[in-house]
């Protein structure tokens, strides 16, 4: 069912032209645009991320008109000088950087303990359009469930 958005949910949509109306879907209200955009602001949390962005996908399938393409943006920071503030950069590769377990002698990413995969790589010829098309530079990303709020934190996981 399509409504009006609610203008506190709709600044990200505004950036596109003509009008934007919400589908409400289980766990987060998709917005689309006149454009044919559809933008979901999951929430915080790689869990409800995952879970809210599975629900649009599964309902976009499920309508006979599954995504061509999808973008995932969380908030982000980046590590100085190679990704100051205000830059954009397209993930060459997605680290999993606290996915693993602390240990008296520090903290071992899941493949070290035997299962899991901590680094995912997108396909290449994705990630040259998707730079190129944004002027964006290209890096590994990574992704953390904690902020990165100290100077300390931000030097281990770099």
């Amino acid at each position: 069912m399509a409504t009006a958005v609610p203008a506190e949910r709709d600044a990200v949509a505004r950036a596109f032209p003509g009008a934007v109306t919400e589908v409400r879907l289980p766990g987060a209200p998709l917005c689309r645009t006149a454009t044919g955009w559809d933008l979901l602001a999951a929430g915080v949390g790689p869990a409800r991320a995952a879970a809210c962005t599975a629900t649009a996908l599964t309902a976009a399938a499920l309508d006979g008109a599954p995504y061509d393409l999808v973008v995932c943006a969380g908030i982000g920071g980046g590590f100085q000088p190679d990704a100051p503030v205000g830059s954009l950069v397209v993930a060459d590769a997605i680290t999993v950087a606290d996915l693993g377990a602390e240990t008296a002698e520090g903290f071992l990413p899941v493949t070290e303990l035997g299962f899991g995969t901590v680094t995912h790589r997108p396909p290449g010829s994705a990630v040259r359009a998707a730079s190129e098309a944004a002027g964006a530079r290209t890096g590994t990303i990574l992704t953390v469930s904690t902020v990165t709020g100290t100077a300390a934190r931000a030097a281990a996981l770099r």
